[in-house]
């Protein structure tokens, strides 16, 4: 939404959770505010976390014309509530509220009619809503829909549980039903744009944000660990397009990308161009509509002090400093008869004692199996120039700024989490 590394808009040290005032960085233009400069309807449907504690910070103030959907993460997917804490003397106390709003420019209000009514079900309805109301004649269309799915906590309608009865992991198996819902509601989304005419005209992105979260349910094997690691299981993700404006298809894009490049792609393919200096990102659409050679070099995975871990790409290089975060190890999905215990054990054996830095050669070791630290000296000082230069537009991380406020308790929004209170 910003084109930016987090380490240079403060948010590169853990997500914002709902008790503590912050979010993006109010001087950042959005891409939703970027494509409403050149007249698209812009409407957001699922997952905002970018910051709530004060309306500046809501979609509906960062270029969106609507929002239906919650502003934090890992919500129940049912009763659409999140659980948080405030201090409270010597220990915290713990506070609760609902986190589901509809909101438009000024109206802010909360739904209060959906509880028990499953999230990929709630917003595949609403975005199938926007599209049959939508007047091509005003303009066109920006639609992002950032799915609850698939995400903790682990929960899934029982019809899609029960095609999954085979596995007997329960993570791997819930996990796999949230799949299969999400999916069905993409299908009603995808039907919508067809029955309006509108899908022949349409870009459709999709893409992960991270690699899967092991320990509830997922695989990134054979790449190296997962979500909450700077490994590549826990980075690399995996996308795909669809348009009659592509000029190459049926093609796998195997060139540097990163999720960064996705606001001025997205603006470039919509006729615009972004003119920020501050940007990170890089316009990807000619190379993706034409299956070009990718003009990125290099990256930062993240830059995180509190963290202690620094992790960048420059060619075909990679190199991490500090802890890279766990789990580590390679672990094949688990056998559909194997128990979560047992395939976790599984990662807690597989994984490798080196300690770093690490330098790979991401071309020939993809799996981050054989670290060059010691036998590159010259490539490592390469790496540490670079790194270095990252350095100097270091931003502190937001985070360790802002402690929880317990101004920010539901009870005092009618028992919703809500802007107000920063």
């Amino acid at each position: 939404m910003s084109g930016r590394f987090p380490f240079h808009t403060g948010l590169q040290h853990e997500v914002i959770q709902p008790e503590r005032p912050y979010g993006l960085n109010l001087s950042i233009t959005t891409a939703a505010q970027h494509l409403k400069e050149l007249g698209y309807a812009t409407h957001i449907v699922g997952k905002w976390h970018l910051g709530f504690c004060s309306k500046q910070y809501t979609p509906t103030q960062r270029g969106f014309d609507s929002f239906f959907g919650y502003y934090l993460g890992a919500e129940d997917y049912y009763t659409h509530r999140r659980a948080g804490s405030v201090p409270n003397g010597a220990k915290d106390r713990n506070i609760d509220g609902l986190d589901f709003h509809r909101d438009a420019a000024e109206a802010y209000s909360n739904v209060l009619t959906d509880n028990g009514t499953y999230s990929a079900y709630a917003f595949g309805d609403a975005a199938v809503d926007i599209i049959n109301n939508h007047d091509a004649a005003k303009g066109p269309l920006y639609l992002y829909l950032p799915f609850q799915s698939v995400h903790a906590p682990l929960q899934a309608p029982q019809r899609f549980l029960n095609m999954y009865n085979f596995i007997k992991d329960k993570k791997r198996h819930t996990f796999s039903a949230m799949v299969s819902a999400m999916d069905e509601a993409i299908g009603n989304v995808t039907r919508a744009l067809e029955n309006r005419g509108m899908w022949n005209n349409t870009l459709m992105i999709f893409t992960a944000d991270n690699g899967g979260p092991v320990t509830v349910g997922a695989n990134n094997w054979p790449l190296r660990g997962g979500k909450h690691t700077v490994w590549e299981g826990g980075t690399r993700g995996s996308a795909f397009i669809h348009g009659a404006m592509l000029n190459k298809t049926g093609y796998t894009f195997n060139g540097m990308m990163h999720s960064v490049d996705w606001y001025p792609t997205v603006v470039s393919a919509a006729g615009g161009k972004v003119d920020d200096p501050g940007m990170d990102g890089i316009d990807m659409w000619p190379t993706l509509q034409n299956n070009l050679t990718s003009p990125r070099t290099g990256f930062v995975y993240n830059i995180d002090k509190t963290g202690n871990v620094s992790a960048i790409r420059v060619g075909k290089y990679k190199y991490i400093k500090g802890h890279p975060g766990t789990p580590d190890g390679w672990v094949p999905a688990p056998k559909v008869d194997m128990g979560v215990e047992e395939y976790l054990a599984r990662y807690e054996a597989d994984a490798k004692p080196d300690s770093g830095p690490w330098l790979f050669d991401l071309d020939a070791d993809p799996l981050e199996k054989s670290n060059l630290y010691s036998s590159m000296p010259d490539q490592v000082k390469i790496m540490e120039t670079q790194l270095s230069e990252y350095m100097q537009h270091y931003v502190a991380d937001l985070f360790s700024q802002h402690n929880p406020d317990p101004k920010c308790d539901p009870a005092l929004y009618s028992g919703a989490w809500s802007p107000g209170w920063c």
